[in-house]
């Protein structure tokens, strides 16, 4: 199979955009910390608002885009809506800040986060299930499981926070970069 140029490019992109997020969110787990909860990345955003910004955009721009090339295998689109949904979610994380005295953008702010690390996650975990790759499938299903089992006893920290993330930007790269088969249909 002849890979087009257009499609080395669009491979190309999205690998950069992990190493960017990836490089920025190392740098701001070193700001963090990684365990207890005044290391949660948004209890830290209210000190360090602009890198706080700059790991969000490129951590949704990184993620995105490479469901989008994932997703470019299969003949499904829903994942766009699912895109929009987590980029609300991303906003309102990034412009409402994680300050409990101010109430109601602290609410929005959980909400935001909320929506984003759900809706992103099941679209990670949908773009495998889909394009038949059934064993990252499975690791994100218990990442995310695990996660939210983590969240609930330990509340947010840096170390929770961040596992999904990266567990994504490293299946979605070797995912995207593996050689590309025929459109994939519906499962049967």
């Amino acid at each position: 199979m002849i890979i087009s140029l257009n499609e080395k490019i669009k491979k190309g992109i999205c690998t950069l955009s992990v190493f960017v997020a990836a490089a920025i969110a190392i740098y701001y787990l070193t700001i963090c910390g990684l365990k207890g909860n005044e290391s949660a990345l948004s209890t830290v955003g209210l000190e360090h608002h602009v890198i706080f910004t700059l790991w969000g955009i490129t951590t949704y721009v990184a993620l995105a885009s490479n469901i989008a090339f994932a997703f470019s295998k299969t003949k499904y689109k829903f994942y766009i809506i699912f895109l929009i949904i987590s980029a609300v979610g991303m906003a309102l994380t990034l412009l409402c800040d994680f300050d409990y005295d101010n109430y109601p953008q602290y609410l929005a702010h959980c909400i935001g986060s909320l929506a984003f690390s759900s809706v992103m996650g099941i679209n990670v975990f949908l773009s495998f299930l889909l394009t038949k790759k059934y064993v990252f499938a499975v690791i994100s299903a218990v990442i995310l499981i695990t996660d939210l089992i983590m969240l609930l006893i330990f509340k947010e920290t840096a170390l929770i926070e961040i596992v999904p993330i990266f567990a994504g930007y490293i299946m979605l790269t070797i995912n995207n970069l593996s050689k590309g088969k025929e459109k994939v249909g519906i499962l049967q």
